[in-house]
């Protein structure tokens, strides 16, 4: 009986710490220099803070002006591309949206707004996608 409760607190325990172990926490900054959509919600020019708890959870957006906070929908996960820290957007007709977070710390990209092959290739070569750092937040 002793034997059968220690190899089920050890398995509790081990399940425990590979979740710690796999919680991949990002905080950081960003300056958004016109507004974006993002999903659903549309963010005005101005300063933001981002926290990824999970590369597996929706992403929690604050403006650090106000009060407006929302959480992403559940991003894709896709292999980094070389880029920095930074999100990928998008301008066309006019509307500029949120397309991807690049993570390159965890070799990971969280992909918002999926684009084709053809997509992409047509924004590059119009010069219409951009990149906006993000810069790990002060403690």
């Amino acid at each position: 009986m002793k034997t059968v409760k220690m190899l089920a607190i050890l398995t509790l325990a081990m399940c425990a710490f590979t979740a710690a172990a796999n919680a991949q926490s990002v905080t950081g900054r960003f300056t958004l220099p016109y507004e974006v959509r993002w999903g659903a919600a549309t963010l005005p020019a101005g300063e933001y803070m981002i926290t990824v708890d999970s590369l597996h959870t929706a992403t929690l957006v604050q403006s650090v002006s106000n009060s407006q906070s929302f959480f992403t929908h559940m991003p894709t996960i896709n292999d980094s591309t070389k880029r920095p820290t930074s999100l990928v957007i998008t301008s066309f007709q006019g509307e500029r949206r949120v397309r991807s977070l690049n993570l390159p710390q965890y070799r990971k990209s969280l992909i918002y707004e999926p684009l084709t092959k053809a997509e992409r290739e047509q924004l590059a070569k119009a010069g219409q996608i951009q990149s906006v750092p993000v810069f790990a937040a002060k403690k």
